[in-house]
């Protein structure tokens, strides 16, 4: 579902783009071309309005009052290109008066003045500067800049975009939590389903073997043997009722349940594999502990099906750290394809040929959902060092 998912949503994000962008493009530049006219026709009009400001030497007064509502940038300069007044550009209009703009000489190391300087480089740039004319001779320039509402316009385009990029890993994140919780649901439902479902032939298996136990002419040694069984069978079905239904919070000892799990683990199927443990003492959580016990086999399982042909070694270690409690399932063995580890805890996976593989993703809801702890793969590296790790 995924794989079809990405190129589907890649496809719908680049028609969207384009037929925004085809869309208002054409309107943005028509905007941009109306507003860079409107502010030139302002210029050449506060033109007139200011030629014997400049000559009297009080074109603040004149911006101040005429330009007090202009929202661009603009520099009023004499014919020798000494600004006299200014609005706009981060300097405060007031902040030089008229004699000490007559010598500039004086102000060259004033950093307001030196911004002034910069800023009328950069306008004269963008736009050609309105010359102020009166009897045909030049006095004075005005050099003016662009409104906000331009780069506004200009970062539109990208801004449309960045809203479809947003839009598209939102609605892709939606249907990969969609998808995750639709497999988590399938299978939790599954659980209950199966846990109802074999309870009652489970219950009748439990009276004949209570009836041959009361036999003398059958062999109690098979008797036994298929007590062990039934019981594993009940542990089983406990274990997936618990899983769909939320389980049962006490007190548990990590220790005492981790040395419990590995003993029955060792008598079931732990054969041929060196195992070693690191448990610290009187470390208790919070928790189910027959759901926990769950969640370690599976992780010992996993590394014992994935166990090198010489010398396989699988070590658990349970520490304590702060607040949290660590327990650690460290193997030697084939490891995890790099290639596979996203997969871990979110699908169905499996190194086995053959099996569920569900495995993890029932062991990540006991610690996450269950537990409100955290499981992940620290490392894995083949045939030297896999480590899986419960925070609780």
């Amino acid at each position: 579902m995924r794989n079809k998912l990405l190129p589907a949503g890649l496809l719908i994000l680049a028609l969207f783009t384009a037929s925004t962008l085809i869309l208002t493009q054409p309107v943005i530049n028509q905007v941009k071309k109306e507003v860079q006219k409107s502010t030139r026709i302002m210029a050449e009009l506060f033109s007139g309005l200011i030629i014997s400001a400049i000559e009297q030497q009080s074109v603040a007064d004149v911006l101040k009052e005429g330009l007090k509502d202009i929202d661009f940038p603009v520099i009023v300069t004499d014919n020798m290109g000494i600004p006299r007044a200014w609005k706009n550009i981060g300097v405060d209009p007031n902040k030089f008066s008229a004699k000490d703009l007559e010598k500039p000489e004086k102000l060259k190391n004033d950093p307001d003045y030196k911004k002034l300087l910069w800023t009328l480089g950069r306008l004269s740039k963008l736009h050609e500067p309105v010359k102020i004319v009166k009897d045909g001779n030049v006095v004075g320039y005005i050099y003016y800049g662009d409104p906000p509402i331009l780069n506004y316009l200009r970062v539109l385009p990208l801004l449309l975009l960045l809203v479809a990029i947003l839009s598209f890993l939102g609605l892709f994140w939606a249907a990969k939590s969609i998808q995750t919780y639709q497999l988590e649901t399938l299978w939790v439902n599954f659980a209950k389903g199966l846990a109802h479902q074999m309870g009652t032939p489970v219950s009748s298996l439990y009276g004949w073997y209570e009836y041959l136990k009361l036999d003398p002419n059958v062999d109690q040694s098979v008797v036994e043997e298929m007590g062990k069984d039934l019981e594993r069978m009940k542990s089983i079905l406990r274990r997936f009722s618990k899983i769909g239904n939320g389980g049962k919070l006490q007190e548990v000892n990590l220790k005492s349940m981790i040395e419990e799990t590995i003993e029955e683990l060792k008598k079931r199927f732990l054969k041929g594999v060196k195992v070693t443990t690191d448990l610290e003492d009187d470390i208790i959580v919070f928790g189910d502990k027959e759901l926990l016990s769950w969640a370690i086999e599976n992780l010992v399982k996993n590394a014992y099906e994935a166990r090198r042909d010489d010398n396989p070694h699988i070590h658990i270690e349970l520490k304590k750290r702060g607040d949290k409690k660590i327990i650690r399932v460290i193997d030697n063995g084939k490891g995890i394809p790099k290639d596979k580890r996203k997969l871990l805890f979110k699908k169905s996976f499996s190194t086995k040929e053959k099996g569920w593989g569900m495995g993890l993703v029932l062991t990540r809801r006991i610690i996450e959902e269950t537990h409100g702890g955290k499981i992940y793969l620290q490392k894995s590296e083949p045939l030297s060092e896999t480590i899986f790790v419960i925070e609780l």
